[in-house]
């Protein structure tokens, strides 16, 4: 996918959900507490979580944009994530490939860049 406008989901995106507390919300419905207040269980089938998670499988780290649900998961958008941005990502994460986290940082410039985009 290419780089596509965030914009339209940046209201419903979760700041704090990660990669892997999304798979055990919505595909692993066993494996989560029912009494954890800030990962609730699923409930409704049409339930989703948008997020975003720092992708770094490719020659070039991205943010992408995620909703997962009961399905799987949809990639929604992407961004590349600047060069200066990504030293303080690999002292952070490491230099490994995988779905990770994105920092602080990166939540940051995702906020304002999203904020300025046209839809």
């Amino acid at each position: 996918m290419a780089e596509g406008n965030c914009k339209a989901w940046l209201d419903e995106v979760e700041w704090d959900m990660i990669q892997e507390d999304a798979v055990t919300r919505y595909l692993e419905w066993g494996n989560n507490n029912y009494r954890d207040d800030l990962r609730r269980p699923v409930t409704l089938s049409d339930e989703y979580s948008i997020y975003f998670v720092i992708d770094t499988w490719g020659p070039e780290p991205k943010a992408v944009l995620m909703k997962m649900n009961k399905w799987g998961s949809e990639t929604l958008c992407e961004k590349k994530v600047p060069e200066k941005y990504l030293e303080g990502f690999y002292t952070q994460r490491g230099r490994v490939r995988g779905i990770l986290e994105p920092t602080e940082e990166i939540k940051e410039w995702l906020r304002r860049t999203i904020a300025k985009e046209d839809c």
